[in-house]
């Protein structure tokens, strides 16, 4: 049995798909803004017309466009005329609508019915959508859908309830065969030791297949052979549903998963606490056609009156089928581990519903279309449900003390979330390990934490961590200075010169570079005060006198505050954002780089509104670090108002751990270019780092499939292996996606925050603007700018700071063959010529080559408010 690509309910007489409906539609809105030119009577007969016979079809031919505004205009007029918007439950459902006086009909047609809100307790917008629209596209309002056709064609607003099914049952002693859809997420592509443990357990009552929506490479993916029945990873953006619909569409199939008893869908964001036989042999025990292990009901909380638990019968018989205007307001059973019997696997309606499975702009779209979807979808077709916690618990038990009560009761999994968020910050989880292992001795907190550690936000678990249960059950959480009380504390707040503060990179969250640098060298001072100001990275760093808190924090305000020199590493206001005043402290601007491309006030297109946020900004700071003559003129151009006279040419600090002695460099660095070594394997390391493209002029470097073959011939041929890093900003991996026919190594910021430490291991370096071009001359190496919009970026209107060729000692290449022609010789020993050359263009950008960088800068922070004496000793 197959599923059905379209409901039957889609089949009634007169059905207009969303495609039709479109083109109808902007015919209608065209008559109706002509109508509406003439008179506001005439167009409001065209509405009446058309709410009361339906849209006309449209003919044949081109519809074309009709504008924004005249569309919305008409959809109100349509929806008010049909008189069945509740724009009173909708206010009460959206109160930051009400807040600025939005009209509610307004909101729903622009935006309401895209987060799945309905308009009102008599349609159902997620569902009619999915069972008579197209669900994987958002170009029809399914509810103007309904208003002007779909209810001429007898198509339900809200879905029928059914009477409940006669539930599935199985005879004592039934071998029951399961199989299980495993969807799994790694941030750093691991299959990680918790997911091994747990597919091992659930491999003893399914056969797994299992797909992680990462990359991870065949050594990881062999940690799972005689685990899992097939395994896979293929980067899809879906989040877990994404991975359910590839497994049971496209790389299992519903043919082989109708061969079992029960399909099982679970994922990696719970841990395993204890093996899973009292679970399974529970719910096989119950006549069911589906089940998990807890329901959830998001009105049904505390903070509304309900503080016990009721049974489950009891909340099927009142809240199945509630009508609620927000989706996620309806009762569902959580899909972290579900299970389907027969008669739900073969329903048609329900592989729609996974079939049809595509990306989402946001996390909460997933939760609401899939999950809550799903399971109102079964509910109000008469599938009997079950779940293993035989109560419902008020909203949600799993991310409040009630988690520890259903854990004694014999509860197998622990949520991640609960421990790296605390959701709902009413669960005391300091001393999590101590109050599993009081009710499951056995359970493996040591691995799990090893885990948490690894991939959770840092500063989020430390907030998680500061919450604290009162004996009455009152949660407490210590409260963050608002912006105007940080003001008011700045100003009576004494700030101290020998604190020194190292907010962290406000984009990849890293402790690197620059700031690093500086850090290493004073760590050891004891008459400084070092403050690491951290977001999502663990920071780990040796020292005297050190405190590391988050950013974000009770702490890191505190410190923050009383901070007299801070070390910026792009502005002020984007590295430490609590508007501190410039006057009480020294913003000390390390930046991040010696700029090929105008920014900044060089920039030509600024407007005036931007350069007088500009200004402020780089206003704010003291100093601004420069590594030569050059260089400071560039960036004094750059960072109006600031003069010649802000720039310090000390060079750049991080510089310094390029041309280092190995055995002199910080212990994490040295581990890390041993570790890329061992990567690289004895092969020529090609760096690839690219700068940040935004807009169209932007454009990314699309290589063809001839291109990438011969790249990949060119790397067996040199025997070499090109290594990816994408700027900071580019979170959609471009080039890392298009260059994985070539298996680079993935050399991003979250398996190697030191750019040096990638400098000291490559042997060459392509890049197209990027200022690491620059950074790399020290080693000497190869540099290749691969400048393929080399001619538009030279144009007065965009310019750059340098003109590549006259600065750069390496090719500088407008197309793919010019690269493919200079990676031939990337290799080749340079002439004495050449050498000399380089030489001379290195100069251009460095006043010093050695490794006192940082010293110098310290000097000159310390002559602030010490004297030069002082400040050499």
């Amino acid at each position: 049995m197959t599923a059905t690509s379209t409901s039957s309910a889609t089949a009634g007489s007169g059905a207009m798909s969303g495609a039709e409906f479109a083109r109808s539609w902007s015919l209608f809105v065209r008559a109706w803004a002509d109508a509406h030119a003439i008179s506001h009577r005439r167009s409001a007969d065209l509405v009446a017309r058309a709410l009361a016979n339906g849209l006309e079809p449209a003919p044949a031919g081109d519809v074309g466009p009709v504008k924004a505004e005249v569309e919305r205009s008409c959809a109100i007029a349509v929806l008010r005329g049909h008189g069945g918007f509740d724009d009173e439950r909708y206010l009460e459902s959206h109160p930051s609508v009400a807040e600025r006086g939005m009209d509610p009909v307004r909101h729903f047609h622009e935006h309401g019915w895209k987060q799945l809100v309905n308009p009102c307790h008599e349609f159902d917008t997620w569902w009619y959508w999915v069972e008579y629209l197209d669900p994987t596209v958002e170009d029809v309002d399914p509810y103007l859908h309904y208003v002007l056709a779909g209810r001429f064609a007898g198509h339900l607003p809200t879905p029928a309830r059914r009477e409940t099914r006669p539930a599935t049952s199985y005879p004592t002693g039934t071998d029951i065969r399961r199989v299980c859809l495993f969807a799994a997420y790694d941030v750093d592509g691991v299959v990680d030791d918790y997911v091994v443990a747990y597919l091992t357990e659930l491999s003893r009552h399914c056969d797994v297949y299992y797909l992680a929506d990462s990359h991870v490479d065949k050594a990881e993916l062999a940690k799972l052979d005689g685990i899992t029945t097939g395994a896979w990873a293929i980067r899809h953006g879906m989040y877990d549903f994404g991975s359910f619909s590839l497994l049971a569409r496209d790389l299992v199939g519903w043919s082989r998963i109708e061969e079992y008893d029960e399909l099982v869908l679970a994922n990696d964001s719970a841990y395993l606490l204890k093996p899973l036989d009292e679970m399974f042999e529970r719910m096989d025990r119950r006549a069911c056609d589906w089940w998990g292990l807890q329901a959830t009901k998001r009105p049904f909380r505390e903070e509304r009156g309900f503080s016990r638990p009721v049974p489950l019968e009891q909340a099927k018989r009142h809240m199945v089928g509630e009508p609620e205007m927000l989706p996620l307001d309806h009762l569902h059973l959580s899909s972290y581990l579900m299970v389907f019997r027969k008669p739900v696997v073969l329903d048609p309606g329900f592989r729609r519903r996974l079939d049809t499975v595509v990306r989402q702009q946001r996390k909460i779209a997933v939760i609401l279309k899939y999950e809550v979807g799903l399971s109102r979808y079964l509910m109000s077709a008469g599938f009997d449900f079950e779940t293993f916690v035989d109560d419902l618990y008020p909203f949600h038990p799993l991310y409040t003390e009630d988690y520890f009560a259903l854990l004694r009761n014999g509860f197998p999994l622990l949520k991640r979330n609960l421990i790296t968020e605390n959701p709902r910050k009413a669960c005391d989880v300091r001393d999590w390990k101590r109050r599993v292992t009081d009710v499951v001795p056995d359970a493996p907190v040591e691995m799990l934490e090893r885990n948490l550690l690894r991939v959770a936000a840092d500063d989020t678990l430390q907030r998680s961590f500061s919450v604290r249960v009162a004996a009455d059950g009152t949660p407490t959480v210590p409260p963050m200075l608002d912006a105007a009380e940080l003001r008011a504390e700045d100003r009576r707040t004494p700030t101290f010169d020998h604190w020194w503060a190292f907010p962290v990179c406000a984009f990849d969250h890293t402790f690197a570079g620059n700031e690093r640098a500086v850090f290493e060298e004073v760590k050891d001072d004891p008459s400084i005060k070092k403050i690491v100001l951290t977001r999502s990275r663990r920071v780990e760093v040796a020292g005297e006198n050190v405190v590391v808190v988050p950013l974000f924090s009770p702490e890191g305000q505190y410190y923050a505050l009383r901070a007299g020199q801070v070390f910026v590493k792009h502005a002020a206001g984007i590295n430490l954002p609590f508007g501190l005043s410039p006057n009480r402290r020294n913003f000390i601007n390390l930046w991040h780089g010696i700029p090929l491309k105008r920014f900044g006030f060089a920039g030509l297109d600024l407007q005036g509104r931007v350069r007088r946020a500009l200004g402020r900004e780089h206003g704010a700071c003291r100093a601004v670090i420069a590594s030569s003559r050059l260089d400071a003129l560039a960036m004094q151009a750059a960072l109006h108002p600031l003069t010649l006279d802000h720039m310090w040419v000390t060079g750049l600090p991080r510089n310094d751990f390029i041309v280092r002695e190995e055995e002199q460099l910080p212990a994490d660095l040295r581990a890390a270019l041993e570790r890329l070594r061992v990567e690289v394997a004895g092969r020529s390391l090609v760096l690839f780092l690219p700068t940040f493209k935004q807009d169209q002029f932007d454009a990314y470097y699309e290589f063809d499939q001839a291109e990438i073959a011969w790249l990949k011939d060119w790397c067996v041929r040199h025997n070499a292996v090109i290594g990816v890093r994408e700027h900071m900003a580019d979170t959609a991996r471009t080039y890392s996606e298009m260059l994985a026919p070539l298996d680079p190594i993935d050399l991003s910021s979250r398996r190697y925050p030191d750019l040096e430490v990638l400098y000291r291991a490559a042997d060459a370096l392509v890049t197209d603007y990027s200022s690491c071009i620059v950074d790399f001359l020290l080693t000497g190496r190869q540099v290749i700018s691969f400048a393929y919009d080399y001619e538009r970026y030279a144009q007065e209107e965009r310019g750059l700071f340098y003109h590549l060729d006259d600065v750069l000692p390496g090719p500088v290449c407008r197309d793919f063959a010019q690269l493919s022609t200079a990676l031939d010789s990337v290799f080749d020993e340079q002439t004495p010529e050449q050498r000399a050359e380089y030489e001379w263009r290195r100069r251009l950008f460095f006043d010093h080559l050695d490794d006192r960088a940082a010293s110098r800068v310290v000097d000159n922070v310390k002559r602030l408010y010490v004297g030069p004496d002082e400040a050499r000793g």
